[in-house]
């Protein structure tokens, strides 16, 4: 019987009205209540902590009011701020309610630009003890990932998937984490999952693309890897990531829903979303 893990994309839930700031202790506690798995990223700190959140700084969360970046700021600071009466959380926090919960998969989005060694030596000592069957960790570079397999065998790692069209548009922008299908397949010992993304749907030449297809479902599966994937409107909740990023499937919620349908029949194994609930009940 096919399980389709339904993840939440950092703390965010547009669906629930006034519901918590993305990225706070309230919002992602709320969520793995819900039984959800939780996909986060995470910020260093001046001293050396790891603070879950997806920004460098603070502007989007504060309305603007602050634009502090986290890695100037240190921990005992950060455990400070609240925004609409919530908290920012730390790594090993989270993991430990993660570990009391009932969701059966998270997802640690390990960004590109700080997989450096240091780094690395600080979020594996977070990560001791954390059952590996229970979080993924994605967006890893080829020499990263053999690091953390030299650390931990049962880790469960995955790159970053893309068509080569984003591949070449977005690489930079990613710290090079981007690869392809094929480029996975070369170092399969190293990954549990791909984690496929579609951008958009325009190739070089203006026509439309698809990446989530059948095609690339059953070679990927035929070679042995789960499949983990983000929904379109991703692409629309990080205004100005990657300059004036956009997603044609996320125009509304109509067009969002057919496709996420669509991609539902591919049967995903993970499935990275703002609409839990909705995905849930499709």
């Amino acid at each position: 019987m096919h399980v389709m893990n339904v993840i939440t994309h950092r703390g965010l839930d547009p669906s629930k009205i006034s519901f918590f700031p993305e990225s706070t202790w309230e919002a992602f506690g709320d969520q793995l209540l819900r039984g959800y798995g939780l996909e986060f990223d995470f910020q260093p700190t001046r001293d050396g902590e790891l603070v879950v959140f997806h920004s460098p700084n603070l502007s989007a969360i504060s309305g603007g009011a602050r634009n502090d970046k986290l890695a100037d700021l240190t921990a005992a600071e950060i455990k400070e701020l609240r925004f609409e009466g919530c908290r920012l959380c730390f790594l090993e926090e989270l993991i430990a309610k993660i570990k009391t919960s009932k969701a059966p998969l998270c997802a640690l989005h390990f960004k590109g630009q700080y997989q450096t060694d240091e780094i690395l030596k600080i979020l594996t000592k977070k990560l001791y003890g954390f059952d590996p069957k229970r979080f993924i960790i994605f967006d890893v570079k080829i020499d990263t990932a053999k690091k953390l397999k030299a650390i931990n065998p049962l880790w469960q790692l995955a790159p970053s998937v893309a068509h080569p069209y984003d591949i070449a548009r977005y690489n930079n922008a990613v710290h090079g984490t981007l690869l392809s299908v094929a480029e996975a397949l070369n170092y399969k010992e190293l990954f549990y999952m791909l984690w496929l993304d579609e951008w958009d749907r325009r190739d070089a030449n203006g026509r439309d693309k698809i990446f989530y297809s059948s095609d690339i479902f059953v070679y990927c599966r035929e070679v042995g890897f789960k499949i983990g994937l983000v929904t379109p409107e991703l692409h629309a909740t990080s205004p100005g990531l990657l300059a004036a990023e956009k997603h044609p499937d996320a125009v509304n919620k109509l067009t969002l829903f057919k496709r996420i349908g669509e991609i539902i029949a591919l049967k995903p194994d993970l499935i990275c979303t703002d609409y839990p609930d909705e995905v849930s009940d499709m």
